[in-house]
């Protein structure tokens, strides 16, 4: 096991600004050393840490630069998750939201010691949106509960918008009621959106198409359209007329 002495002194100690990388839900996220910059010529060692939910600093691995293999040194759930590639950078299998977190590179060289951290966010999109809940029928003029979009297990939470024939609809609180919500599954930590679509009808609704767009910073996915039936109340004139 490498161990720093107490007795090393370090010509320079510096702690490079943090910098943000995006991962995929389930892939390999690749964590880069130093933005993926060229080894130093000196190279003694690269170390990775990472912060521990208690706050608290625990070791990955370390990779000796005369040495081929890494010492593994993760004793939890990373143990069989981490590698180190050939550019120093950290990969890690299998990306889940318990991956959100700083990850930080130490490269040691010559009598400098270089910490370059980096927070990695884990992103994953919903699932297709669908209407779900749909009314048998709308009746005209009368707000109605059209039917509910979900779009699920996502992250970051999707944001969902209903449209009329390619055209956004924009709740107004009497003829246009939309009532959007979020709830986390406290398992995988993904998120689930659902929008419920209340909706007054007018006559020349009949043959409209309704849709629900489900936006990400991943992808933007629409569901499949669906229509309505319009039920109409018509007078009818007695005989002669008025």
């Amino acid at each position: 096991m490498l161990t720093l002495l107490p007795e090393t002194v370090w010509n320079f100690v510096v702690i490079r600004s943090t910098v943000t990388v995006i991962g995929l839900y389930g892939e390999t996220i690749e964590v880069p050393c130093n933005n993926g910059a060229a080894k130093p010529e000196d190279l003694i060692f690269t170390k990775w840490k990472y912060k521990m939910d208690d706050g608290t600093s625990g070791d990955l691995l370390v990779k000796q630069a005369h040495k081929e293999q890494a010492q593994i040194q993760a004793m939890d759930g990373y143990k069989d998750r981490v590698t180190i590639a050939a550019n120093s950078s950290l990969m890690i299998q299998g990306g889940s939201l318990v991956d959100q977190r700083t990850f930080t590179c130490m490269v040691v060289y010559g009598s400098n010691l270089d910490e370059h951290p980096v927070d990695v966010l884990v992103h994953k999109k919903p699932l297709p949106p669908q209407i779900k809940d749909k009314a048998k029928e709308l009746e005209n003029g009368k707000l109605t509960s059209l039917g509910v979009c979900t779009a699920a297990d996502a992250n970051p939470a999707a944001v969902i918008m209903w449209s009329k024939n390619g055209k956004l609809l924009v709740a107004d609180g009497k003829t246009i009621i939309i009532t959007p919500s979020v709830k986390m599954d406290p398992s995988t930590g993904l998120s689930t959106t659902t929008s419920g679509l209340q909706y007054t009808a007018v006559k020349s609704d009949v043959g409209a198409k309704f849709t629900c767009t489900a936006k990400h910073s991943l992808e933007t996915q629409v569901s499949a359209p669906e229509t309505f039936v319009i039920h109409c109340e018509w007078t009818t004139l007695p005989p002669g007329g008025l």
